[in-house]
């Protein structure tokens, strides 16, 4: 499928350059359609929505944002911490969006395990159900973020 201007655009944006140094593609060689599709999918799989995986990402870096890079626990084995990088990063999908360029880190005490994100990636998980590609040091992967936080299923969107 022939890419308009505007998503050859995108697609030059998420790559290493002006809006982030590192990029958001990874080493993915997918398309920015297949990505957004298969995660998509993957999203759908699980029984979620972008909306409430971005809920649950948002509800923890407001909780850990009062205690600034200090660790904040959350639940009975998990705790957030929030590093704040100052300044704003815009949004690759020119949509006018600019997000402070803050890390949420949120760790399980129990395992060990840890997931990662910005308040871009919350954004753009949110309106454009992207969570970067394979390889990128950002990349937000639905099925962890499920994993670790216990986001249960909505019977509305579980797949039959």
């Amino acid at each position: 499928m022939k890419q308009s201007p505007e998503q050859r655009e995108i697609e030059e944006n998420l790559k290493p350059g002006a809006f982030s140094a590192d990029g958001f593609l990874g080493t993915d060689t997918r398309s920015l359609a297949d990505i957004i599709r298969d995660d998509q999918a993957l999203v759908l799989s699980l029984g979620l929505t972008h909306q409430a995986i971005a809920r649950q990402l948002s509800a923890l870096t407001a909780l850990g944002l009062p205690s600034l890079g200090a660790p904040v626990p959350s639940g009975d084995h998990l705790e957030v911490v929030v590093t704040d990088y100052r300044g704003f990063i815009p949004c690759p999908f020119r949509d006018y969006v600019r997000e402070e360029k803050r890390l949420t880190v949120c760790r399980d005490r129990r395992t060990g395990e840890t997931i990662r994100w910005t308040d871009l990636n919350v954004h753009m998980i949110a309106a454009h159900g992207f969570y970067e590609g394979r390889g990128s040091p950002f990349r937000v992967e639905p099925a962890a973020v499920q994993a670790m936080l216990n986001i249960q299923p909505d019977p509305e969107n579980a797949e039959p």
